[in-house]
C-alpha cells in the first residue's frame, strides 16, 4: 500500500471511530495508527478542511455549527471533569495570583474564576479568556500561537512569566511515569512549565486519572516536586509514593488538604 493511500484509510478510519466514540486523541490515534502525532495533527487539519472533523485540545469532535471546543465540552465533558475542577478552585484564596495553563480544565475553571474575591489570573489559553474577560484582573503571556492547543507558548511568554510573581500556578500533564517523571508532548509546553514553576510559591499538578503510569515525549520535573496533586483518581503505587513524599493529594471526595509551601525537595 502506497503512502497515499496509507494515509486515505487512516482518515477514513479516524472518521469511523469519530463517530462511534464522540470523540479522538491525538496521542491515541497515533499509538493505534504507529504513526507520529505530527501525521495525526496533519490528518485531522485534512479532516476540518473538508467538514469531516472538528480540531479541539489535543483531539477532534465530530463536526457541528459550533466551534470544536464548546462541542467538545457539550459532549459531556463538563460532567466529568468538574469535580476535580472545584477541587483545585478550593485551593485559591482571595486576593491571590494564579496561574493557569492552558487546557481543557483550566479553561473551565476560568469559567468559575469570578467565585473568588480578588483574584488575579495570569494564562497562556486562547480560549479561557472566553470565560473570564471581564470577571476578574487578567494578564495573559501573549507569546507564539499553537494551533493546536490554541494557546501561546514560545520565548516571548516566556519573559512575561519570569516578570511575574504567582501565588499558585495550576498545570497539566499529558503522562506521569511509574517512577514519578511529570512528563509532556511538546518542547514548548515542557520549557512553559518549568518557567512558571520557578515563578510560583506553589505547585498544583492536575491529572486525569488516564494520565498516570506512562510517559510522553518530554520530562518536566519529578512528581515529589509538586505541592499538591489534584486528580480524580490514581494507582494505589502512586498514592503511596506521593504520601512517602509527604505530597498532599485532592480528591473531589477527600478532604481537602492545607497545601505545603514551596521548601527542599524531598527525597527518599
Amino acid at each position: 500500500m502506497t503512502e497515499a493511500l496509507f494515509g486515505e484509510e487512516r482518515r477514513r478510519q479516524i472518521v469511523e471511530l469519530l463517530n462511534r466514540n464522540g470523540r479522538v486523541e491525538v496521542r491515541q490515534l497515533a499509538e493505534q495508527f504507529k504513526v507520529t502525532p505530527d501525521a495525526i495533527r496533519k490528518d485531522l487539519r485534512w479532516l476540518e478542511s473538508r467538514a469531516l472533523a472538528q480540531r479541539t485540545y489535543g483531539g477532534a469532535v465530530p463536526p457541528t455549527s459550533v466551534s470544536g471546543f464548546v462541542a467538545y465540552r457539550n459532549r459531556g465533558e463538563p460532567d466529568r471533569k468538574m469535580p476535580l475542577v472545584k477541587a483545585a478552585l478550593s485551593l485559591i484564596q482571595p486576593g491571590e495570583t494564579v496561574f493557569l495553563e492552558s487546557s481543557s480544565y483550566t479553561d473551565l475553571m476560568m469559567n468559575e474564576m469570578d467565585a473568588v474575591p480578588g483574584v488575579t489570573v495570569i494564562t497562556n489559553s486562547l480560549h479561557g479568556l472566553a470565560g473570564i474577560a471581564g470577571k476578574v484582573k487578567l494578564l495573559h503571556t501573549g507569546g507564539s500561537f499553537h494551533e493546536e492547543d490554541e494557546a501561546f507558548y514560545g520565548p516571548m511568554a516566556i519573559q512575561t512569566i519570569r516578570q511575574l510573581n504567582v501565588d499558585k500556578c495550576f498545570l497539566r500533564t499529558s503522562g506521569i511515569g511509574t517512577d514519578g517523571r511529570v512528563t509532556t508532548s511538546l518542547s514548548e509546553t515542557m520549557e512553559l512549565k518549568k518557567a512558571v514553576m520557578a515563578q510560583a510559591r506553589q505547585t498544583v499538578l492536575m491529572v486525569d486519572e488516564s494520565n498516570w503510569n506512562h510517559w510522553d515525549r518530554f520530562n518536566v520535573c519529578e512528581l515529589r516536586e509538586m505541592h499538591v496533586v489534584v486528580t480524580n483518581g490514581l494507582p494505589d503505587e502512586m498514592r503511596a509514593k506521593l504520601n512517602r513524599w509527604k505530597v498532599p493529594i485532592v480528591c473531589p471526595t477527600e478532604e481537602v488538604p492545607e497545601p505545603r509551601l514551596k521548601g527542599a525537595i524531598r527525597h527518599d
